[in-house]
């Protein structure tokens, strides 16, 4: 039901709601072409990583009658819910639009900051700007020694391992984007001038091997980190963000010989076979008999076991199996079903067909007939004696 408009004067003419997401550089340009014909009463919101410029244009070129709203958040298209995840919102020139937006965001589960164009830009240049600065000088000198990474990861440390990830993201998603970023944020050279003053002094006292001066520059910005921020609040979002790999890794190895379904999480390709095992780095499983795969721990994701069935099912469809158990009247058939689903993960579905009383069942019992439903791509004789000596220890018979 969307409607497709080549011409952007004819897109905006009568609308309600305008959203600029566009390039930066290109953002006040297209502002300025669209906002001049919005109509009295309407919102017109941009959405993009710097606002100086664009919401200067936003505030020359928007008839008086339009409101403005400018939105950055604080993370990439990779992020798919907003539940749990930061949204700055600045109210440009906006009164009944603004409580709308902010309420509806806020519902979602977002977190909603609200600032000024000024405080946006300033914290960016440090939030974005150092940050990828020093991702993007990091990678440059990996670049210019020729190191290789994966030699690198051999010897890494945990610190590392997370470190390097980061980088990538910067230096190997969208270089436009960054080089927009540094370029576009009237805050950020000095940010960069700050980084390499401090860059060089550090490197004269490394030349002159004097260690006290640099433990000296350390413990001062230790002093200043713990002023500002809670010391334990820092040191525990690193211990945990290292905790979180090496428990990801402990749950695999907790798996080996199962049979799972990873996820890569740069191609969403769905690789299914049996942990073989699981390394420092990598993860092997054997996806047919003839077949080893050799992943990137970094690179895949496990899926838990109602989405792993699902994908199993999609893929290589489903069978099932009936078993008719005889157990006493007073057990409940619906318990029955409940004990047989949770201890037989194999399975991604089971139901009760039919509960029968008559003369071919001893009195005071009754035969109930379960239906095992799992992936075909399941071992269908394992399926068979798992299910059959779950209910012969809680006291059942075989029809």
């Amino acid at each position: 039901g969307v409607k497709y408009v080549v011409d952007n004067k004819k897109a905006v003419e009568d609308a309600d709601v305008v959203i600029v997401s566009v390039p930066v550089e290109v953002a006040p340009d297209v502002i300025a072409e669209v906002a001049p014909l919005m109509k009295d009463g309407s919102l017109l919101i941009e959405i993009t990583s710097i606002k100086t410029e664009t919401i200067s244009s936003m505030m020359k070129h928007a008839p008086l009658g339009v409101e403005l709203v400018s939105i950055h958040p604080m993370f990439g298209p990779r992020i798919k819910d907003v539940k749990g995840q930061t949204i700055v919102l600045i109210p440009v020139r906006s009164e009944k639009w603004f409580r709308k937006i902010m309420v509806f965001l806020e519902k979602e589960g977002a977190e909603v900051i609200v600032s000024t164009c000024e405080e946006h830009d300033r914290m960016m240049s440090i939030v974005q700007g150092l940050t990828h600065f020093t991702s993007m000088v990091f990678a440059g000198v990996i670049r210019e020694m020729n190191v290789d990474l994966k030699e690198s990861r051999k010897f890494s440390t945990p610190i590392y391992n997370a470190f390097l990830p980061m980088v990538y993201r910067v230096v190997c998603q969208n270089p436009e984007l960054y080089a927009q970023l540094q370029v576009h944020n009237p805050h950020v050279l000095e940010v960069q001038e700050k980084f390499i003053s401090q860059a060089i002094k550090l490197n004269e006292e490394t030349r002159k091997k004097n260690a006290k001066e640099i433990i000296k520059q350390i413990v001062s910005s230790c002093k200043h980190f713990m002023t500002t921020e809670s010391s334990t609040t820092l040191l525990s979002m690193s211990d945990r963000m290292v905790s979180i790999l090496q428990r990801e890794r402990n749950i695999l190895e907790s798996l080996i010989g199962r049979k799972i379904c990873l996820e890569n999480v740069q191609t969403g390709k769905i690789h299914i076979g049996i942990l073989k095992k699981v390394s420092a780095n990598t993860i092997e499983i054997e996806e047919s008999k003839k077949k080893i795969v050799n992943l990137s721990l970094f690179n895949v994701m496990l899926l838990d076991e109602k989405a792993t069935m699902e994908v199993r099912r999609s893929i290589f469809g489903e069978s099932s199996l009936d078993f008719s158990v005889i157990l006493p009247l007073d057990f409940d058939p619906e318990m029955c079903r409940e004990i047989v689903e949770k201890f037989l993960p194999e399975a991604f579905k089971v139901e009760v067909l039919e509960t029968y009383v008559g003369e071919q069942i001893p009195a005071g019992f009754r035969s109930i007939t379960l239906r095992i439903h799992y992936p075909k791509d399941e071992n269908s004789k394992n399926i068979y004696i798992k299910t059959e000596n779950l209910l012969k220890r809680i006291g059942g018979k075989l029809r």
